[in-house]
């Protein structure tokens, strides 16, 4: 992995979304401005916009993202590569996430995948006070959970876009019909 080093531990998720590539790559975004996974956890009880924010999709390297991450790599409608912060990793980890959007085998949509990469090299503050323990053994899990919401989620309010057809609230996300 390009951004974290070994030894490391690897998640994969993935959901099939029955939308257009660019929708879903300009609601994966929107993570900039909400996480779309459990509100009352992660966005201290605010729910996440059901429409999409206007520049919302204008990624710059270094730009904070989910709280936790920072941008340091994308390519408008298939990916965005997020880090966590430097700051933050004496108990996160150098985690890195990559979520990507992917033609799908199926005639219509596309596939939605993270890879998470997490260093599993612990701060001595963390390894000391048990907390690497704790990040180790449950984040796994906890981060299971969060990403089914938010992955889920996405699909439903990119499907719901793309079966609405064509509006000023899609923004600049350029439709693809070739395929």
């Amino acid at each position: 992995m390009k951004y974290v080093p070994a030894p490391l531990d690897t998640y994969y998720r993935g959901i099939t979304v029955h939308a257009d590539r660019a929708i879903v790559w300009r609601w994966l975004c929107q993570m900039r401005v909400a996480p779309y996974s459990y509100d009352w956890v992660d966005n201290f009880g605010r729910t996440s916009p059901r429409k999409l924010t206007p520049g919302a999709d204008n990624l710059a390297i270094g730009q904070r993202i989910l709280v936790l991450f920072e941008v340091v790599g994308f390519e408008r409608d298939h990916h965005i590569t997020v880090q966590v912060r430097p700051g933050l990793r004496w108990f996160w980890g150098n985690t890195c996430c990559t979520f990507r959007v992917a033609d799908s085998d199926e005639a219509e949509g596309c596939r939605l995948r993270m890879i998470m990469t997490v260093h599993d090299r612990p701060s001595r503050f963390a390894k000391s006070t048990g907390l690497y323990q704790v990040r180790k053994y449950l984040f796994p899990w906890v981060e299971l959970v969060m990403v089914h919401k938010q992955f889920r989620t996405f699909k439903k309010l990119a499907e719901k876009m793309a079966s609405e057809g064509p509006s000023e609230e899609a923004g600049n996300a350029r439709i693809d019909r070739s395929r």
